[in-house]
């Protein structure tokens, strides 16, 4: 029971300005900064029992000072097996801060950027499950801004009593300025679980990125590579 909840819980979820439809980006709110948040993904035909999902999830993110960022996610989840009949519920609900290492300011950001990310979760169906996500994320850009190339290294840990379950979620993507606030590149993300019988699953496809002042946009088409069919992702927020 505590695995089936673990596994069909929502995967990666963003806070902030990224370019990458799954991948976390090394961008913060400023402080006193405001931003309310969301994205919907899909995981579908990921085997062996053709499971599909979809999640929808929000969040309202505030800038603590220019470095570190607070936000509230909450997400909901849409799934069917061919075990399982399709259900959609109330899934998850945490706090999440990510802290940049290096300042945000336009004029002194040095080209490479790290991140780390730290999220702790209820899971609202399995009661006494508790999921903890965390994430090393590293970028660069050329000193145009035309190309942006990122590594997220993350992990999330089920734990419920006297008992743990464990999924590296390694990912790398670059973007490239195309004309003006748009930008198109590719991105590969993948699950990969270490302690239970659920197959891992990777994919790999085209992303795009789109700002138009306080309003931001980006998505990604995952081909599946391994284990899995597609797994599309787009994530938009709003400044205040």
């Amino acid at each position: 029971m505590f695995a089936a909840a673990f596994l069909g819980a929502p995967g990666v979820a963003s806070a902030g300005r990224t370019q990458y439809g799954w991948l976390f980006g090394t961008e913060v709110m400023p402080e006193r900064g405001a931003e309310l948040q969301t994205w919907i993904d899909e995981e579908n035909g990921r085997e062996p029992a053709d499971y599909h999902q979809t999640t929808w999830g929000f969040t309202a993110l505030v800038g603590v000072t220019d470095k570190l960022e607070l936000s509230l996610p909450v997400e909901f989840v849409w799934k069917k097996s061919d075990l399982v009949p399709g259900s959609t519920s109330f899934q998850q609900y945490g706090i999440e801060a990510r802290y940049r290492f290096v300042t945000s300011d336009p004029v002194d950001a040095p080209p490479f950027a790290p991140l780390a990310r730290l999220a702790v979760k209820r899971d609202v169906i399995e009661r006494n499950l508790t999921v903890i996500e965390a994430d090393l994320v590293a970028s660069t850009t050329t000193p145009t801004g035309s190309i942006h190339a990122l590594i997220d290294l993350g992990v999330n840990v089920g734990i419920t009593p006297g008992d743990q379950e464990i999924e590296l979620r390694p990912g790398a993507g670059v973007s490239f300025k195309v004309v003006g606030d748009l930008r198109l590149g590719a991105e590969m993300v993948s699950e990969i679980n270490l302690e239970s019988s659920a197959e891992s699953w990777v994919v790999a496809g085209p992303n795009l990125a789109w700002s138009h002042g306080r309003f931001w946009l980006s998505a990604t088409f995952g081909i599946g590579v391994y284990h899995i069919d597609t797994a599309p992702r787009m994530q938009w927020g709003i400044a205040f």
